[in-house]
């Protein structure tokens, strides 16, 4: 019985080492084919996306992540899942009349994971009954980050993240430079 344990061992050891291992050049060969596959169904994602902004449909956006997907806002806390981003992309609706444009400037993708780099502008007019304080309307350029993966060959938003490239309003004012305080002189008699 021993013998047929270490026969099995054996066997199994064969056939892992016969396997083909994939060299570098087929590695890059392979990411390279994935990547033009990823950018092109994330192309068509994206156009969907910006549609659906402006249109405020937010069931339409929350479909693009993952069950556990993850939108990271600026200067807010993460929303996490599919029905959280669902309302939070509501709530942005009900505020604001959008138009976001994307441009994206690299992406990468090795089977089931693929990341994406780019650029977006965000144009907001408030609507009627927007909480006090809100612009009439806005402009926003920024960067952003989305981490995507294939589901049941679909790609779906796992992680996204953005952010401006303005300076953030607390930051500006602590950048100003503040007039050094004057030193009370005393005199010695």
């Amino acid at each position: 019985m021993r013998n047929l344990g270490w026969l099995g061992g054996a066997a199994m050891l064969t056939l892992f080492a016969c396997q083909p291992r994939e060299t570098p050049q087929r590695a890059q060969d392979r990411m390279a084919k994935e990547s033009d596959a990823f950018k092109q169904a994330i192309a068509s994602i994206e156009r969907r996306y910006e549609a659906w902004v402006a249109a405020g449909q937010a069931d339409s956006i929350a479909a693009t992540f993952t069950d556990q997907g993850r939108e990271m806002p600026p200067g807010e806390p993460s929303v996490v899942g599919r029905a959280a981003i669902g309302k939070y992309e509501a709530q942005s609706a009900s505020m604001l009349e959008s138009k976001l444009t994307l441009r994206s400037e690299a992406a990468a993708a090795s089977g089931p994971i693929g990341i994406e780099r780019g650029a977006y502008i965000f144009e907001g007019k408030a609507k009627k009954g927007a909480p006090k304080g809100t612009p009439a309307s806005f402009r926003d350029e920024g960067k952003y980050l989305v981490h995507w993966e294939n589901v049941n060959g679909e790609w779906q938003i796992a992680d996204q993240i953005w952010n401006s490239n303005a300076p953030p309003h607390a930051m500006t004012a602590a950048a100003k430079p503040k007039p050094a305080a004057k030193k009370p002189t005393s005199k010695k008699k």
